[in-house]
């Protein structure tokens, strides 16, 4: 092999680990993109569902363990087990008001919504939520009702 073609040889080898490098750096960004927007998506299908009160849609972003923490009740549940127990609050008290009084970013990438939910029964609530991400899915973690007086 003539000296130009390994003079080639090796300017093709430092292109191609470039352009993989590029493509690495590119779909790395990406994926951080998606997940921040996946906590972001929960985050606003958590304030839609208590909104409307949409129990199914609210249950359905939990993850697994989920701590929950309501007046009379305070533990941490497997998503099956937090299902149930958030259901049976809900139709108990069902959404008439609900408005967000804060929203953010907590240490680790983790999102909140502070808000205020009344109920038909004329009860308020005090609401903190708590979205993370763990392995790449953005899920509740931590849901909290406290009563207002």
């Amino acid at each position: 092999m003539s000296y130009y073609n390994k003079l080639l040889d090796n300017r093709y080898s430092f292109l191609l680990d470039r352009l993989v490098l590029i493509v690495f750096i590119i779909t790395f960004s990406l994926n951080t993109n998606a997940q921040s927007s996946s906590i972001t998506d929960v985050k606003n299908n958590c304030i839609t569902a208590l909104k409307n009160n949409n129990i199914n849609d609210f249950i359905s972003t939990f993850s697994n363990p989920v701590d929950i923490s309501l007046p009379d009740n305070e533990n941490s549940y497997s998503k099956i087990q937090a299902k149930e127990v958030m259901k049976k609050f809900l139709l108990k008290n069902k959404t008439k008001t609900f408005k967000v009084k804060q929203t953010g970013k907590s240490t680790g990438g983790s999102e909140f919504v502070i808000a205020e939910m009344g109920t038909d029964k004329g009860i308020k609530y005090h609401i903190y939520l708590l979205i993370t991400n763990s392995n790449n899915k953005a899920s509740l973690h931590l849901v909290e009702f406290e009563l207002l007086e």
